[in-house]
């Protein structure tokens, strides 16, 4: 019976060597199975962590669009009782109020940081209203050239005026309806500003979030305010680059009450365009908010159109609202 103990233990060591390997295979498949969780776990937190930052940022922008409202209706309460652009005041007090000309207000939270722009709509060129000089001075000044801006400026003229036959550049419901998917022209006066993007000579363009730092649809009554209006709206309607140039840096400290405030301001050109302009601040505001857990690191933008009150119980009103607005 000696004789079958070598075979015994090769069999064996066989069975041993297959358990190994099995029990290899399982560790092996566990690990796999481990690290496959361990990534499922990692994503899982990312996505929660970015949304909760995400969250956070939303909830920063629109404190952002309320602190902005409280600044605004203090202007707006100074300027109705004649300390603003209408009696002569100190530097200092007037730099402690939002002037509406949309520079970039930085607010340090314990949170993150929030930017807040605040840009008064009467210092904007008025999409329904704006005589065609000054649309295509202003998209020249952009930078366009030349063919652009004569389709852009006919055929946004086509599209808020009823009559039914294009201008040389234009389009009406012709063209639009030959598009895909087709639709007809409005015949009418826009809503937003963002409504351009359905315009001949508008379609995909980057400008359109944009464009709503020079255009606006709220009617004022008031003309063009250059104590507010930048300096593309400036050059837009006529003003040399250095004479607009020291507009703005001159209405920082103190706002203009009057033309013969500005030195060398030729403005019989741009009256007899029959332009209007103003020396005090609209009822309309646009607030773009954006607010940063992390400065440069990831933000949500929030863009409100307001209309102040005079009304001390209800001294604003959100006319439109944007989530998750490009910037």
């Amino acid at each position: 019976m000696a004789h079958k103990f070598p075979k015994a233990k090769a069999l064996i060591a066989r069975e041993e060597g297959a358990v190994l390997l099995l029990v290899i295979l399982i560790l092996t498949l566990i690990s796999v199975l481990v690290l496959s969780w361990a990534q499922e776990w990692r994503t899982e937190l990312k996505l929660a962590s970015n949304f909760g930052e995400a969250h956070k940022c939303q909830r920063l922008a629109e404190a952002g669009i309320y602190y902005a409202l409280g600044k605004l209706v203090n202007a707006k309460t100074a300027e109705l009782k004649g300390r603003q652009a209408i009696a002569p005041q100190t530097q200092g007090s007037y730099e402690n109020h939002w002037q509406g000309d949309q520079r970039p207000h930085v607010l340090e939270l314990t949170d993150g940081v929030v930017e807040i722009r605040v840009g008064d709509e009467g210092g904007k060129i008025n999409l329904n209203q704006a005589p065609e000089a000054l649309l295509h001075n202003l998209f020249t000044g952009l930078g366009l050239p030349e063919p652009q801006v004569r389709t852009m400026v006919d055929s946004l003229q086509d599209w808020r005026t009823k009559d039914s036959s294009p201008r040389p550049y234009g389009a009406k419901s012709a063209y639009y309806l030959s598009l895909d998917p087709p639709y007809v022209a409005k015949n009418g006066k826009f809503e937003t500003v963002e409504e351009l993007a359905w315009v001949r000579g508008f379609e995909a363009s980057p400008l359109i979030p944009r464009l709503s730092q020079w255009l606006t649809v709220q009617t004022t009554g008031l003309g063009i305010n250059l104590n507010t209006a930048p300096l593309e709206v400036l050059l837009a309607m006529g003003f040399a680059r250095d004479l607009a140039q020291n507009i703005m840096a001159a209405r920082q400290a103190m706002p203009f009450r009057n033309l013969q405030e500005i030195p060398q301001a030729n403005v019989t050109p741009l009256l007899g365009q029959g332009m209007q302009i103003s020396f005090r601040s609209s009822s309309f505001f646009t607030i773009t908010s954006s607010g940063m857990v992390k400065k440069n690191r990831g933000r949500q933008t929030i863009k409100a159109i307001v209309r102040l009150d005079a009304n001390p119980r209800v001294p604003w009103v959100i006319l439109s609202w944007y989530g998750g607005f490009p910037g």
